[in-house]
């Protein structure tokens, strides 16, 4: 596992507080939720942990809630031991996939309903209400029902009631995919811009890459109840930790290839490659290459082509399905400002635009 520790805390003048998950186990009879989790929030950090289903993504979000109570291990907020409160007493405004607002009370109702739950007086609760009903650009819409609100507008009304009682921290569990593509685009922004102007210590739980790279400070991307990686979301892409997060997070295409030097390897259909070399494979070894889409770059004529089976046009980018002389099939993303390369092209051939992410033991 690769981690980084995030020392700008305060570069939004955030004042959040720090969490901690020290090893974390959690069993549900034979399997393993949770093996040993290690994670260390700064303050005011929006972490988003991500991965697929089943990989105990949620099952940490709920262990640092109180919802779940780990086997063994230790959670901290602020450096308290919360470890055996119940979820009433950790002071965590929550957010998941259903809205799960009050069908009979108004907007401003349900922001208020923990407020009241609290014993706060109403002239306080009206106060703390037209706050975040401004904050969440919903003040003019305070007096409708539930049902007269669309998906996107529920889901503010959500965030804004988890805010009301000014938690010290915020989990947000899939709060986004019961959304349609351009209202979760847009309430993905707003959620981070509301969470940096509050400056509080959010986890946010996703399998969606794009929404993941998005927003936050620091992505950590798990597979089977285990941290594979902590970094910035740059970093996780850029510079995977492992192969699952190379695959998981973004296109990788797999080829073979031949160790040249230290730091170049011959790729098969693109050519030499530039690749971090850490001293595992001497030259001449024979490894596999793990390469992105857009560090490929394509041109016309040469020896070594490749069929354009597909071109797929993605606004900033045309993606290419290839197929080369082995039948291998290879995915290209080139800028649109060179579709003229590939217009009237059956036929093209490879060479490397950027670094190599991964080399793996190609001995068979």
């Amino acid at each position: 596992m690769k981690t980084k520790t995030n020392t700008q805390g305060g570069r939004y003048g955030r004042s959040g507080l720090p969490v901690e998950f020290d090893g974390i186990a959690r069993n549900f009879k034979d399997v393993a939720a949770l093996k040993s989790f290690n994670l260390h929030a700064d303050p005011g950090e929006l972490i988003v942990l991500l991965g697929p289903s089943g990989c105990g993504k949620t099952t940490a979000l709920r262990v640092l809630a109180g919802l779940e109570m780990p086997d063994s291990g230790r959670v901290t907020i602020g450096n308290h031991d919360v470890t055996s409160l119940p979820a009433a007493k950790r002071n965590i405004g929550m957010v998941f996939q259903s809205y799960s607002l009050f069908p009979n009370m108004t907007a401003r109702e349900n922001v208020e309903f923990g407020l009241r739950v609290r014993g706060q007086k109403q002239s306080d609760r009206t106060a703390r209400s037209n706050e975040l009903l401004e904050l969440i650009g919903l003040k003019d819409q305070a007096d409708r029902y539930p049902h007269q609100l669309s998906g996107g507008q529920q889901q503010r009304v959500a965030l804004a009631r988890a805010l009301a009682i000014k938690p010290e921290v915020l989990v947000l569990d899939e709060p986004l995919s019961a959304l349609d593509a351009k209202v979760r685009s847009s309430l993905r922004d707003e959620i981070r811009r509301i969470q940096l102007e509050l400056g509080i210590t959010t986890f946010f739980v996703t399998h969606d890459q794009e929404e993941a790279l998005a927003i936050a400070d620091r992505i950590a991307v798990m597979h089977q109840g285990q941290l594979e990686q902590l970094d910035t979301p740059l970093a996780v892409y850029t510079n995977p930790a492992t192969e699952f997060v190379a695959e998981f997070v973004g296109t990788v295409n797999r080829l073979p290839g031949k160790v040249i030097n230290s730091n170049t390897v011959e790729v098969a259909t693109v050519g030499p490659i530039n690749y971090a070399y850490d001293g595992a494979f001497p030259s001449g070894s024979q490894v596999e290459v793990l390469v992105r889409p857009e560090s490929i770059g394509v041109r016309d004529g040469g020896d070594d082509t490749c069929r354009v089976l597909a071109k797929s046009f993605l606004g900033s980018t045309i993606k290419l399905t290839l197929l080369d002389k082995s039948d291998r099939l290879i995915i290209v993303a080139i800028p649109t400002s060179e579709a003229a390369l590939v217009a009237n092209s059956e036929t093209v051939s490879l060479y490397s635009r950027g670094d190599a992410l991964l080399v793996k033991d190609g001995a068979r």
